[in-house]
């Protein structure tokens, strides 16, 4: 039997996305990328968010494409959440937008990053496959970048 779990994972609402922009502003010299709510799934609302004790503590998104792909992205998880689950948290996040999207017909699913961190901690897990070269997103067009 699994373990209950002392958090929940539930839709991202429109109340949420103050909070994560908020985040994702912390998160910014690091060479986070703020999203526009215009750019995210179902304009902001095609994700997941993990809720303990009345706090939203993580989040991530769930792209669905014209073809049998899943694309996560946008895991973030509340800078001062530093409890000793926080890791668990982010596994459990990405398992369960994972699961979400074979669900709806995805055939396969993947995310992109360069946290290091993160990438050693889905590789230990054994629920991730790591591809092995480093890889960059080169943008063919952004709207918003090129009127500046």
């Amino acid at each position: 039997m699994k373990e209950k779990l002392d958090y929940d994972i539930r839709p991202v609402t429109v109340g949420d996305y103050p909070e994560l922009t908020k985040w994702w502003k912390l998160y910014e010299d690091d060479g986070i990328v703020i999203p526009k709510a215009s750019l995210l799934p179902e304009k902001g609302l095609g994700g997941f968010v993990v809720e303990k004790n009345g706090a939203v503590i993580a989040s991530a998104f769930l792209y669905f494409t014209n073809s049998a792909l899943g694309y996560v992205d946008y895991l973030i998880a509340d800078p001062s959440y530093r409890e000793d689950d926080r890791q668990s948290i982010l596994l459990e996040l990405a398992s369960h937008v994972t699961a979400v999207a074979v669900r709806a017909g995805c055939e396969a699913v993947w995310a992109m990053t360069s946290n290091k961190k993160l990438i050693n901690m889905a590789e230990k897990s054994g629920n991730f496959s790591i591809l092995p070269d480093d890889y960059r997103v080169v943008y063919t067009y952004d709207k918003y970048y090129s009127a500046n």
